[in-house]
């Protein structure tokens, strides 16, 4: 079956296998199901639509609402609705169904949810610190963290910095989705099973490797493609481990000249060299671009998922659709994190749940509808509980309701989002301007925290190579080269660029985490064929891009 989407009007299937997910996970009250209808929106659409519902990278300093400490947050201090510390709101000092109220038929029930979660107090910022995690408050949407620094979307982790979606891994500096056992790892994308390796992408069980492309079970070699198995490469050149030595010895990787130098002649050398159309590793029947363990897969840089479509950034979702940067889900369909949740329906950050629907910030609950900030409840209507039997009947009215209006069809839109469309991921994914932004009916926040013109060094005087770097740049403002933003150097960083070793880096975070971004596939599939058997295959490389597509078999045969 073929939809049109009511957003942007482009046309995508729904397949006799979505529809059987979508009755599936119908909830049923009184005896009555509700159908799940497909969705009105195509996939990027609704992806979109997720992503602004989370705020990875823009931190407030704020004071909790209830204990008054400073605090870090997502959420600036305009926000409407109360902030609490993790502390605080996960207290018993206060209690989030004091906040119910009641159902009114007479009006929209998104109308009566908004107005609900503008007076809940919200958690300040989803992460596990003082919990499960130690020494991470600055960490967004983590968990078993320790010592780690601007990480999103992540868990397992330990001395990790300025990376998303990175699990089970310590010591990672500057990465996307390298996970599984990775150690001592600095800029490098959709990699796993690394070990003090620089500049990867597509790479696993590598060691001592700098700049490399779909190398698998390699050791000291630089500047690689495809190589499977080898050591002492450089530039695909075999060489002794003499010869090797010698010449790796002459590459100055602790040089910034050096590092965009190199970087530019490999991307320029690797541009010939046919490509793999997907990134698949031990999976069987997926679709989609970087999926590791997984069995009936549609989606992109995901984990030891199976039998799930639509899917971004997760880790071991099961019968799951249209889900953004979760873990452990089971049964749920187009939410924002529902961490190891059940039968979890249009519903952001809610965790360890069951049977929840349409709800924001619930955890540990149970049989929830509409509902912001609970946690350890069961049978709750906006916040108010209910038994049972009158939970069943309400939230059977409240859904007709939903259908007769046409809302019962997907996550809560994006004009409710508490985000503004700048400070959420959808912007990096599906930029817009602040004006098409507000024609469509979205907010935009024009006040952002960071400053400009307080650097007390020039970029230009700091030292083209670590090894020249002393200790007092510590205490120095420094300005991106890219967007003019100040940030400072952490000394854990500049320990772990030494290690490597690897130059200071000379733009924010936020613009070494655009140019990652832009250095992997986009997620979205494009119909092409094989540039050498003319074999049909879905691809995240877009046919008007420069680089030479295999299909599996094929590149197979070509690699080193």
């Amino acid at each position: 079956m073929q939809q049109s989407c009511t957003r942007c009007a482009s046309a995508y299937d729904v397949t006799d296998e979505d529809l059987l997910f979508y009755d599936r996970v119908s909830p049923v009250f009184g005896g009555k199901k509700f159908a799940v209808p497909p969705p009105d929106h195509c996939p990027d659409c609704r992806q979109q639509r997720r992503l602004a519902w989370r705020n990875e990278r823009t931190l407030y300093s704020r004071e909790c609402g209830l204990c008054q400490r400073k605090i870090v947050s997502v959420y600036a201090s305009s926000s409407p609705f109360p902030v609490y510390c993790i502390t605080c709101w996960w207290s018993d000092k206060w209690d989030p169904k004091s906040y119910g109220v009641d159902y009114d038929p007479a009006r929209p029930f998104l109308d009566q949810w908004k107005e609900l979660r503008d007076r809940v107090p919200q958690l300040a910022i989803m992460n596990d610190e003082g919990l499960e995690s130690e020494n991470s408050e600055y960490c967004y949407d983590i968990s078993r963290a320790k010592n780690c620094y601007r990480v999103i979307g992540s868990w397992y982790i330990q001395d990790c910095l300025y990376s998303l979606n990175v699990n089970r891994v310590r010591n990672i500096v500057d990465c996307n989705t390298v996970s599984l056992d990775c150690e001592l790892v600095y800029e490098s994308i959709d990699c796993q099973r690394l070990y003090h390796c620089a500049y990867l992408k597509d790479s696993e069980n590598c060691s001592d490797c700098f700049f490399g492309y779909d190398l698998r079970g390699c050791k000291d070699c630089f500047c690689c493609f495809g190589l499977r198995q080898k050591q002492f490469c450089i530039w695909n050149e075999q060489l002794t481990e003499e010869e090797y030595r010698k010449r790796f010895d002459q590459q100055m990787l602790g040089s910034h000249q050096f590092v965009q130098e190199t970087r530019k002649q490999f991307d320029q050398w690797i541009l010939p060299f046919p490509r793999r159309y997907a990134n698949l590793l031990n999976c069987e029947d997926c679709v989609g671009n970087n999926l590791f363990n997984c069995k009936s897969v549609l989606g992109y840089s995901a984990y030891n998922s199976e039998y799930s479509k639509f899917i971004d950034r997760s880790d071991g979702p099961k019968n799951c659709y249209d889900l953004i940067q979760t873990g452990g889900g089971e049964w749920c369909c187009d939410c924002v994190t529902p961490d190891n949740s059940y039968m979890t329906l249009f519903s952001t950050w809610c965790w360890k749940g069951k049977y929840i629907l349409l709800s924001d910030n619930c955890h540990t609950s149970e049989h929830l509808l509409g509902c912001i900030s609970m946690k350890r409840s069961k049978y709750c209507i906006l916040n108010k509980e209910y038994s049972p039997e009158e939970y069943e009947q309400l939230a059977g009215q409240i859904l007709q309701s939903l259908i007769d209006s046409r809302e019962w069809n997907g996550l809560l839109p994006i004009r409710l989002s508490p985000f503004g469309y700048n400070e959420s991921a959808a912007l990096e994914y599906y930029p817009l301007t602040k004006e098409e932004t507000l024609a469509r009916g979205w907010y935009w926040r024009d006040e952002l925290p960071y400053t400009t013109g307080k650097e007390t060094v020039q970029m230009d005087t700091v030292p083209d190579s670590i090894a020249e770097v002393q200790d007092p740049i510590l205490d120095h403002v420094l300005a991106c080269e890219v967007c003019g933003k100040n940030f400072k150097l952490m000394s854990a960083e500049l320990a772990f660029y030494r290690q490597m070793p690897v130059p200071l880096p000379r733009s924010c975070f936020d613009c070494r985490h655009l140019n990652r971004f832009h250095r992997k596939n986009p997620t979205h599939l494009w119909d092409r064929t094989c540039a050498k058997c003319d074999k049909a295959i879905q691809t995240t490389f877009n046919p008007d891009r420069p680089e030479i597509v295999y299909c599996e078999r094929c590149y197979l045969e070509t690699v080193y």
